[in-house]
């Protein structure tokens, strides 16, 4: 496992589900308000024309085959034209009819462009730092991926299957987005490197990346700080405070959350005993994961394993 692997891992346990909201036709000056909801990372590529997509005071501008990731499931606003008219809420747009048969107009005359728009759900019960680390707004441009031919693929792809509409897109297209999404991840923790700060960070250092490879191999193994750091390369002390300076969390303390988000990922896709969830997830004593999974979840393991299946 390379950081990469880990990267996955972290998706694999993030259980993303993917879905498309509807396509969006924007004409002429105009501007749609899309409301917060929940932690979905909402996407919008565009298929024809130019948009411009604004979450707070960040905003970029997308042409042809770009997407556009809002990764914490912030309000945005999705503008087209030349000028910014006041935003129109997107509820009271659909109430208006504006969407008919998976196809929302906004706009008149002038120029159109057209989007496909859509969100990455996932387990909202787990807040790992690598979707913390995300900015608010992340645009993915296909005339900056020269140097990254696989983001550029995957991209053209999703843009091209999105235009074809051909059978089976719409159970193609959601797992294109999150490949495009994984993918930016891994762009961003090369771009960040070791000298920036936050989880992406830790994975860009190549000593802390290795504790996080070794931690994510084996979570059920009795890590103490010592030997994280000696899977580092690192002294005890100075592995503590580089994790921590990174990070904002000590090691432990990521250890011990990673092992509850690998059970309740287990204890939802997997058959195995709760019991069986707890050795695998490194808890020997059942009671003590009984406790430490209800103190981080507010419920217990077994409740949640009913709740995840019902």
């Amino acid at each position: 496992m390379d950081r990469d692997d880990v990267v996955s891992d972290i998706f694999a346990t993030l259980r993303l589900a993917s879905s498309i909201y509807f396509r969006a036709a924007l004409s002429g000056d105009c501007a749609v308000m899309v409301p917060p909801e929940g932690r979905q990372i909402r996407f919008h590529l565009v298929l024809q024309g130019a948009c411009r997509v604004e979450v707070g005071d960040e905003a970029v501008s997308l042409s042809e085959g770009d997407i556009a990731l809002v990764p914490r499931g912030a309000a945005q606003v999705v503008a087209h034209g030349t000028s910014r008219p006041p935003a129109v809420p997107l509820p009271r747009l659909i109430a208006e009819g504006a969407l008919a048969e998976g196809r929302l107009t906004a706009g008149t005359g002038g120029d159109r462009a057209l989007l496909l728009c859509g969100f990455l759900a996932f387990d909202e019960g787990i807040s790992h730092p690598a979707l913390e680390a995300l900015p608010p707004l992340l645009a993915v441009r296909l005339a900056d991926l020269d140097q990254r031919p696989a983001s550029a693929a995957a991209l053209r792809l999703l843009d091209l299957e999105a235009r074809l509409g051909a059978d089976g897109a719409r159970a193609i297209l959601p797992r294109l987005v999150e490949i495009v999404l994984i993918q930016a991840l891994r762009d961003l923790v090369a771009a960040e490197g070791p000298e920036g700060r936050g989880f992406l960070a830790a994975l860009a250092d190549r000593q802390l990346a290795r504790a996080l490879t070794a931690l994510h191999r084996a979570p059920d193994r009795d890590w103490t700080v010592k030997a994280l750091a000696a899977a580092a390369g690192m002294s005890r002390t100075r592995f503590a405070a580089r994790f921590l300076a990174l990070t904002g969390t000590p090691p432990m303390t990521y250890l011990t959350r990673w092992r509850l988000m690998r059970s309740r990922a287990l204890l939802s896709t997997t058959r195995l005993s709760i019991e069986d969830v707890a050795l695998a997830c490194g808890y020997r004593s059942l009671p003590s994961f009984n406790r430490r999974f209800k103190a981080e979840f507010g419920i217990g393991p077994g409740t949640w394993r009913r709740q995840a299946a019902g």
